[in-house]
């Protein structure tokens, strides 16, 4: 980001910030997204595999929303899903990837950590182990070949 100077448009509007300041913006929204992540997938995965695999999900739909949709409403006011578009946005893609993998990482790690406090007591415990989603369940490949269908065909195919 800082060889392509994009932190400088992090804002949305060609601002006048600073390199330092674009990566202070940035920052800050990664860590609400990040939290939006521990919110919605809370209970999805206890082992970092499959919290990867929905850190993938998570990452892909925030590209989608992110550089694909509001990005582009905020600076022309028009969507453009187009393949040149995509196309170069998949650096974007990539690096959206690989923030949500290491947050589901970072997410689990510290979750499992908790839980080891919570399971002191047997019936909260209990309460705890039924909210887990099982594992071995193919939620997030289906969720991730969804979107990656639903959305990518029509740029692809547009």
């Amino acid at each position: 980001m800082l060889k392509t100077s994009v932190l400088t448009k992090v804002a949305g509007l060609d601002t006048s910030f600073s390199n330092w300041h674009g990566l202070l913006l940035h920052l800050l929204v990664s860590t609400a997204i990040g939290m939006t992540f521990g919110l919605l997938f809370r209970n999805e995965s206890t082992n970092l595999s499959a919290g990867v695999a929905w850190g993938w999900l998570f990452g892909l739909i925030w590209w989608y929303l992110g550089p694909m949709t509001l990005l582009p409403l905020l600076l022309t006011g028009v969507c453009d899903w187009s393949t040149d578009a995509a196309s170069a946005l998949l650096p974007s893609l990539i690096g959206h990837l690989v923030l949500s993998a290491v947050t589901a990482c970072v997410f689990i790690v510290l979750q499992n950590r908790y839980l080891r406090w919570l399971r002191l007591d047997p019936r909260i415990a209990m309460r705890e182990k039924r909210r887990v989603r099982p594992l071995g369940t193919p939620a997030p490949a289906l969720w991730f070949l969804v979107l990656g269908l639903g959305v990518l065909l029509p740029i692809l195919l547009g």
